[in-house]
């Protein structure tokens, strides 16, 4: 190849770099926005893509600190200084003091090489730091639940990345030094997101096939990922301080020592005391010490890795811990809190199990898919008296609470039957049996007791609101209908041999929906408006009765009264007629005429009489004065004729 084909391929190679750089820090970029804005993706998708965006962040902090540090190399010294001196201008007085400042900052900064310096520097720990972030973001949130499809496409494209980033990788470790003096440190780097890929490949078959331990693989990626990231940025901090060398002959900082340890050989410890014999002056060939331990390596790992089989068959139980022993595949006890010596594994294993630990969940069942919602255990927050009354304490109905269920309920309305929807918040607390056949039920027949409580009691309660109104359900005895669910629910659980107690059943609240509460809070009203219509005419109604009743029974005793009197007279008139009837005729004239006298008397007793004879004669007749009484006269005395 001649030295001008030579040229060209070396001013191409930093310019591969940096487009790789480019486009590796922007797929990663674009992963990190999606998760940030969690455009229609769910968390657990959302921990892969923080995990991948880390990986791209890494490995485009190498590529783009060597194109950069590559570019510098080719560039005179005038081209890689940013600010140059200019011819200064006139400034005005009152600012004329700030001139050498100025010139001293100007100078400064055209001194400056940006491209050699500070740019590179800036590649490596900036992509890092984000990586960093990302990571911190994923360990923080729940893998993906098992799901076969999904799984095995997952664990295919991650295999074909990897092999695509090998072929990658395997075109820089055979590029010669004079194209690309950093092209060792590209691959190296390179073998970091092969062996992420590899991982989360693998972990994603594990979790198809129902392994409980993928997991471990992910966390496994993100401490190989952070300690990575960690040297990069660690590297970038160190190259502040020490001395550089020549631009011409300058190599990039961006370069780790962790990635260069995957490889699929074991690391040249001759080469390795080679260079430290180099730079130090530190030959560990000759030390004893080191001889002893390489030929006491061995005996030691296997002592050790005997040790700790043999420890994993002794186990400590906490005072709220017990477990099931399991000596060849069969159980053999129960074993109680304390030290325990048993079989090791895998010929004895340990099936925990809770001792006395209470736990509340809530019973959440959606109306509107028909599945059963799964809602974590929310911990109990201590609250002062004082203070803000916890959110569990608002139990409006036009507020939506996440922990309530929704469920159909018959209804009627203008004879057509409908259907309702009704809204609960019920709590079970339960607890694993004491027994050791609970423990045994629970740990042989039970993969999940807050799954089968919520199944069972979800079934329970459908059948219970399908066979009631709204206004049954809300006028209900609250305890008659908590102590029945009990008992059948503790029935059900037993039948199932579950092995889980009952402690209590809660209901905190059984309303409409919240969107509804507001019309159903009006109707109610107007249901409680038209009662006390109904009741108030009805009052009226039998106070106006009772008045026209005792208005009757008055006059009618009044009409009785008067006619008794009126006959009480009428016999008195009819007495006193049959006396003066027997009196007249035993009398006769004389009867009639004393009778006549008594009226007479009767009538004119209250006048004053002058009663005249006519059997006097007029020498004897009496005269009478018709003048006033004078005003000291006391009586009159007539004169005579």
């Amino acid at each position: 190849m001649s030295q001008r084909d030579e040229n060209r391929i070396a001013e191409e190679a930093p310019g591969l770099s940096l487009l790789s750089g480019i486009v590796l820090f922007c797929v990663g970029l674009a992963m990190f926005c999606i998760v940030r804005l969690r455009a229609g993706l769910d968390m657990p998708l959302g921990r892969l893509l923080y995990q991948l965006s880390a990986v791209f962040f890494v490995t485009a902090a190498v590529f783009l600190s060597v194109a950069l540090t590559a570019r510098a190399r080719k560039l005179k010294p005038q081209e890689r200084k940013r600010f140059t001196t200019r011819g200064s201008k006139p400034w005005p007085f009152t600012l004329e003091r700030l001139r050498p400042r100025y010139a001293a900052l100007r100078t400064s900064l055209a001194n400056i090489d940006w491209v050699g310096d500070w740019l590179p520097l800036f590649a490596a720990a900036a992509p890092s730091l984000l990586a960093l972030y990302a990571l911190s973001k994923a360990w923080t949130i729940a893998g993906p639940e098992p799901s076969a499809p999904s799984d095995q496409w997952l664990a295919a494209l991650l295999t074909i990345t990897a092999f695509a980033t090998l072929v990658y990788e395997r075109h820089f470790a055979q590029m010669p030094e004079w194209r690309l003096p950093e092209a060792a440190s590209i691959a190296r780097i390179l073998r970091l997101p092969i062996l992420v890929f590899l991982l989360l490949a693998i972990a994603a078959i594990v979790r198809w096939l129902a392994l409980s331990w993928w997991p471990l693989l992910e966390h496994v990626v993100d401490i190989i990922v952070g300690l990575v990231a960690l040297e990069l940025v660690l590297r970038s901090f160190a190259y502040l301080f020490i001395p550089l060398a020549p631009v011409q002959t300058r190599r990039s900082h961006a370069d780790s020592f962790l990635a260069g340890l995957i490889r699929p050989q074991w690391p040249d410890l001759e080469a390795i005391n080679k260079t430290i014999n180099e730079k130090f002056g530190i030959d560990f060939a000759r030390s004893w010490a080191l001889s002893f331990l390489r030929r006491a390596t061995v005996p030691m790992l296997l002592a050790m890795v005997l040790l700790c089989w043999l420890l994993t068959g002794v186990t400590a139980l906490g005072l709220n811990q017990r477990a099931v022993y399991e000596a060849f595949g069969r159980p053999q006890a129960v074993f109680t809190s304390g030290l325990h010596v048993h079989l090791p594994w895998p010929f004895g294993v340990l099936r925990p199990v809770e001792y006395g630990v209470v736990h509340e969940i809530p019973i959440l069942f959606s109306a509107a898919g028909n599945v059963m919602v799964e809602a974590g255990r929310q911990p109990a927050q201590a609250a002062s008296i004082e203070g803000e009354p916890p959110p569990s304490a608002d139990r409006l109905w036009t507020a939506d609470h996440p922990s309530e269920a929704s469920y159909l309920v018959a209804s009627i309305a203008n004879g057509k039957q409908s259907f309702e929807v009704a809204d609960i918040d019920l709590r079970i607390v339960y607890r694993i049996g004491l027994s050791d056949a609970a423990a045994r039920d629970v740990v042989y027949n039970v993969a999940s007791p807050d799954s089968v409580i919520r199944a069972t009691a979800g079934r329970m309660l459908a059948r219970y609101f399908a066979r009631y109104t709204m206004a049954d359900v809300l006028g209900q005895n609250r305890d008659a209908f908590i102590r029945g669910f009990e008992r059948e629910l503790q029935a059900r659980l037993a039948s199932l041999d579950t092995g889980i107690q009952i402690m209590a059943v809660v209901v905190e609240a059984i309303h409409p929906p919240s969107d509804a509460a507001a019309s159903y809070q009006g109707v109610q009203a107007a249901a409680i408006r038209a009662q006390v219509a109904i009741a108030t005419a009805k009052g009226d109604a039998i106070s106006r009765t009772s008045d026209a009743q005792q208005q009757a029974i008055r006059a009618r005793n009044e009409a009785a009264g008067q006619a008794a009197e009126r006959i009480d007279q009428a016999k008195a008139a009819l007495s006193l007629f049959n006396g003066d009837h027997q009196a007249y005729l035993a009398g006769g004239d004389a009867f009639l005429f004393e009778r006549r006298l008594e009226h007479l008397g009767k009538g004119l007793g209250i006048l004053p009489l002058v009663i005249i004879d006519h059997r006097i004669s007029h020498d004897d007749a009496l005269t009478l004065d018709l003048r006033p009484l004078s005003a000291g006269a006391s009586n009159y005395v007539p004169e005579e004729p």
